[in-house]
């Protein structure tokens, strides 16, 4: 552990439980002056925070436009030494990146503990190859009228080019950041992929239209491509492995189509994952390792 006498450290308090943090994470967080816990990209629940709480000391929740808008921590971090805890890796979102791109433009001490975040424990605990993963998407609460098929379009390409996909949900349905989180259900998961697809068999835009491309676009073909054959299958009958709880002692992982992952009850924080081709031992794993839906 440095000898760090002001300044931010970021820290990683892994996934599910805060038993998870490292040595060090622990170590610095006692050490802080000012602790907070950072409350909207993912979920402790009321259990991981009072754990978190009895190892390290009291801590604040901040919730997204006091992470985006941090004045108050760097001042704060001019003086004293002040810890973020994030749930998972503290890098994994790119407002944390940013926050580290503060701190040295202003000249306060920065430290990074790591932890293991949902990618590792997604691609270990389903037995498939951690280097097959394509661009992990996630699947946002539908606001009024506004509904992004960009989560829709990133995941058929990946798919397409034989890659599986990782599928967060969305903790906001407000899509504010300034609320407490309420993590999506399988059923509103499989039911906003829906959507999606409906918008765009509807609506078609230019960009995945063929007649509308360049001849040289390569890359826009082959998403136009990958997008329309996803569409050709409805989305209930795509295969899944819904992945709850994970790193707790409540984790339950399943496999099966959308529309037997849509009914499953229970768990409190969820995410997804689509294969792409299967090979082998991943194959193997899947069917030994993993209960149906």
């Amino acid at each position: 552990m440095a000898d760090v006498e002001y300044g931010l450290v970021l820290i990683g308090t892994g996934v599910g439980s805060p038993t998870q943090m490292s040595v060090a994470g622990v170590e610095y967080a006692t050490k802080s002056e000012y602790r907070f816990l950072e409350g909207y990209t993912s979920v402790l629940g009321d259990t991981g925070r009072q754990l978190l709480e009895t190892q390290v000391g009291t801590i604040e929740t901040l919730l997204r436009g006091d992470i985006e808008n941090p004045r108050r921590i760097l001042e704060l971090a001019k003086d004293e030494l002040v810890s973020l805890l994030v749930v998972g890796d503290p890098l994994q979102a790119t407002t944390h990146v940013d926050l580290l791109l503060r701190c040295h433009d202003e000249g306060i001490p920065c430290e990074v503990v790591h932890a293991a975040s949902v990618t590792t424990l997604v691609s270990g605990g389903l037995g498939l190859q951690n280097y097959r993963f394509g661009r992990q998407v996630t699947l946002t609460f539908p606001v009024g009228d506004y509904l992004p098929t960009s989560p829709f379009e990133m995941l058929a390409e990946s798919l397409f080019l034989g890659n599986h996909v990782l599928v967060l949900f969305d903790l906001d349905p407000t899509g504010s950041g300034d609320v407490k989180p309420i993590p999506m259900t399988p059923e509103q998961a499989v039911l906003t992929l829906e959507l999606m697809a409906r918008k765009l068999s509807h609506d078609l835009p230019p960009h995945l239209d063929e007649d509308e491309l360049a001849d040289d676009d390569v890359r826009g073909r082959l998403k136009s491509r990958a997008v329309l054959e996803r569409l050709a299958v409805p989305v209930r009958q795509w295969f899944g492995i819904l992945c709850s709880d994970l790193g707790t002692i409540e984790k339950r992982l399943r496999r099966g189509s959308l529309d037997d992952i849509s009914k499953l009850q229970g768990g409190e924080i969820h995410c997804m994952v689509i294969p792409g081709e299967l090979h082998g031992i991943e194959a193997e794993a899947l069917e030994k390792l993993i209960l149906p839906a």
